[in-house]
């Protein structure tokens, strides 16, 4: 995971608050601001994430935070996440917030956990990564949970990989895929890898020609898949490109997927369709 300093993700995580109370927390008039003792609990099973977030903000808001599980962990419904010991009202103010980050990471983290088995089960030496299907402001965030569940983040953003994709292709007319790979090994710096997503069997014989890094086959059925790891096996290890497979793969297509020679699965639904894994926050005691 790349570095990022404390006080960035500290701003970060006060701009989510700040969204829930802009113009104050009119219910919290209502109730003392007395020193109490306050459980996260977990109420499904599966991997914990977002505890190293939720800490950072509540120790803003002056709240002691006991992390009695890490990211990254395996939690049973009823499993204590986090102790909280501080005064009422910011903890009853911050519920909201860091519930719906811990429930969204570790939702992420725990279906990432799922594919990540699947292929370690098949005993292929297989990544499972995202994409940039991510929410607006959450980018960061998710992209870890997806690491915590033992997947590849992918690209971060536009300036990582060099990307040509359908649309990058159907600018350039005839003989598109010769002309962009010819450009991209001309202008791309030596650190950043080339990365073509080609929608058939033709495509891919034409993008082998040019020896880029990856090639994504995008939408291929299973046995076109199957016929472009023949083709791609023809070709000697020095010049053989990564091979990835991306296209409305789930967790109940997955396993078709699971073929010896891709290299890369990534998977959208990593982040944009997950389901949350459910958390409540509860007041024990006054301390």
């Amino acid at each position: 995971m790349a570095y990022i300093p404390k006080k960035l993700i500290e701003q970060k995580l006060i701009q989510f608050l700040k969204e829930d109370i802009d113009y104050g927390d009119i219910t919290n008039e209502l109730v003392p601001n007395i020193p109490v003792i306050a459980n996260l609990i977990a109420k499904q099973d599966g991997i914990v994430c977002g505890v190293k977030f939720v800490k950072i903000l509540l120790e803003v808001l002056g709240i002691h935070v006991n992390c009695l599980l890490k990211d990254g962990e395996s939690i049973k419904t009823g499993d204590i996440v986090l102790e909280l010991r501080g005064k009422s009202k910011p903890i009853l103010t911050s519920e909201r917030t860091i519930l719906n980050l811990v429930m969204h990471l570790s939702g992420i983290a725990t279906q990432t956990r799922m594919f990540v088995k699947k292929i370690e089960q098949s005993g292929l030496d297989i990544i499972i990564a995202a994409t940039r299907k991510t929410t607006p402001g959450l980018r960061y965030f998710e992209k870890y949970a997806v690491i915590i569940g033992g997947g590849d983040p992918h690209r971060w953003s536009l300036s990582d990989t060099i990307l040509i994709k359908e649309n990058h292709l159907k600018l350039l007319g005839d003989k598109a895929i010769e002309t962009i790979l010819k450009k991209a090994k001309k202008k791309a710096s030596f650190s950043k890898k080339v990365d073509i997503e080609v929608e058939n069997l033709v495509e891919l014989k034409i993008a082998l020609k040019f020896s880029p890094e990856i090639i994504m086959l995008d939408d291929f059925s299973i046995h076109d898949i199957k016929k472009a790891m023949k083709i791609v096996q023809d070709i000697s290890k020095h010049d053989k490109p990564l091979i990835e497979v991306s296209g409305g793969i789930s967790k109940h297509t997955i396993d078709d997927y699971i073929i010896p020679g891709v290299n890369i699965i990534s998977l959208g639904s990593l982040t944009h369709s997950v389901t949350p894994l459910d958390f409540s926050l509860k007041i024990k005691e006054r301390s």
